[in-house]
């Protein structure tokens, strides 16, 4: 089962793991809180992917009763209260948010490329969440412990070959670049990320299920072969585009994703400068999904 199925990463995952195996879509119109044990079983669910989300990022303290903390929080208990004495493995989805920034001017280092890390984010890192939105990460991370068969994963970027009217920041710059938009950066747009592609996610997920890595922390990204600045993304997908200079910004943000080759031999396959060309077609097209193959 994968909840959120409809979001922009959710139909990526959603288009690979249907590749092999049975998925049962649930997103807002079937609604998280209507799930029971008994759907489940009807269904015979074997892993619960949870990618259910609301995101305030301008609050910085907590607010109960919001809709970030009824989602994020609300929705893992319920997940873990319906989980409850079952065999159902669950994946509950978190962010880099709830460790907030990691990366100062002493921790990069200035390339052509643009700047780079000089140590990569490993799950050992302490906590410091800056928005509401960390917070509630957080306190879902905890609330899946007590289901013995979840693994939290931790994202920086994901991306998808697909547009999507919710996208992240990926969408964002390949769309104003397809369309000759000037691209506001800060930093210049030298900060890093590694964004992962949905599918090598998907294998992620899929060998942590089947090496039964329960009571894990993993850190997903891309690698160090897909670490770009946001000047080199933007210039790969439209060389010509002006770029327009913003104030503030971070220096970067980079997992060590050591620890889930370790457990399952797993790294990422895809290359995000390879799949750039990708992304400009099928946004500048309005491209949301894979196009099923006529039968």
């Amino acid at each position: 089962m994968l909840i959120g199925h409809e979001g922009y990463l959710g139909r990526g995952l959603h288009a690979f793991l249907s590749r092999e195996h049975a998925v049962l879509g649930w997103d807002k119109k079937e609604d998280l809180f209507t799930l029971d044990a008994a759907m489940l079983a009807r269904h015979n669910i074997e892993l619960l992917i949870n990618l259910s989300v609301t995101a305030d990022r301008q609050s910085r303290v907590f607010q109960a009763g919001a809709p970030t903390d009824e989602i994020n929080v609300g929705g893992a208990r319920h997940l873990a209260k319906i989980l409850k004495g079952s065999d159902i493995a669950w994946i509950q989805m978190s962010t880099r948010e709830v460790l907030g920034p990691v990366y100062g001017p002493k921790d990069i280092r200035k390339t052509k490329v643009g700047y780079r890390p000089r140590f990569l984010v490993d799950e050992e890192y302490p906590y410091a969440p800056q928005n509401f939105y960390g917070k509630s990460k957080i306190v879902a991370e905890f609330v899946s412990e007590s289901h013995p068969r979840s693994i939290v994963i931790r994202l920086t970027t994901c991306y998808t070959d697909f547009d999507h009217p919710g996208g992240n920041w990926v969408v964002s710059l390949i769309r104003a670049a397809a369309q000759g938009k000037p691209v506001s950066l800060t930093q210049g747009g030298l900060q890093f990320r590694d964004p992962l592609h949905s599918d090598d996610l998907g294998r992620l997920m899929l060998a942590l299920h089947e090496n039964k890595a329960f009571g894990e922390r993993i850190h997903a990204g891309g690698g160090r072969r897909n670490m770009i600045s946001l000047l080199e993304f933007v210039r790969l997908a439209n060389p010509r585009v002006k770029i327009e200079k913003a104030p503030g910004g971070d220096y970067g943000f980079a997992f060590d994703i050591g620890k889930a080759n370790r457990l399952t031999g797993w790294e990422p396959a895809l290359l995000v400068r390879e799949k750039i060309p990708v992304l400009v077609e099928n946004i500048r097209r309005g491209v949301t999904q894979p196009v099923s193959p006529p039968r």
